[in-house]
């Protein structure tokens, strides 16, 4: 439930999730974001209480090689209300799956470390809550990714983008992987395109 499940809970379950497993657990809070200059993910905290986290975990299975063979990146909006860009009240509480991306991002890391494989993988999960607030990003901000690009805010509802931005980025900026995968609910707009 979102009164449980909010980027200072969730970040404890997944650094517990690794108790007893070679794996490094590193959660940064909104000061070290800052220093990393991740504001486009940052800017979709801003309507909440519950600052955001990013959470990474380093798995080096393949002890011939420091490379890093592959990264999962993991979307982790724990309850998404669309922001100022509201979304329609049907259907509202299942905003709490909108942090499923990071849950398979951290579970297959996990199943990864439990069966010991011998490779070398880092997960990243941006872990926010897009609410309305006097503080919230707005549509028709200007915002900086990490990756010094700007972003114009048309609708806050599409927040994913703006956490994979920042957190592609960093994984990519301090861990080079040979290959990067993400795992995000990003649109509706699929389901009306394919079907659902």
């Amino acid at each position: 439930s979102p009164v449980d499940i909010n980027p200072t809970t969730y970040s404890k379950i997944i650094d517990e999730a690794f108790e007893g497993l070679k794996v490094k657990v590193k959660v940064l809070d909104e000061d070290d974001l800052y220093k990393e200059k991740m504001t486009s993910l940052l800017a979709v905290g801003h309507g909440s209480v519950n600052r955001p986290k990013v959470v990474v975990m380093e798995y080096m299975g393949n002890h011939s090689s420091k490379e890093i063979d592959f990264a999962i990146i993991g979307k982790g909006v724990c309850f998404d209300s669309g922001g100022y860009s509201l979304k329609p009240a049907g259907g509202m509480e299942d905003m709490k799956c909108d942090m499923a991306g990071s849950a398979v991002s951290f579970s297959t890391l996990r199943l990864i470390a439990k069966m010991g494989l011998k490779v070398n993988v880092v997960a990243t999960v941006g872990l926010v809550e897009n609410l309305v607030s006097g503080g919230a990003y707005k549509p028709g901000d200007v915002l900086r990714s990490m990756s010094g690009q700007t972003i114009e805010v048309l609708n806050t509802d599409a927040e994913g983008r703006l956490v994979l931005a920042d957190i592609l980025y960093y994984t990519q900026k301090h861990y080079q992987p040979k290959y990067m995968v993400d795992l995000a609910t990003l649109t509706g707009a699929v389901t009306v395109a394919l079907a659902d």
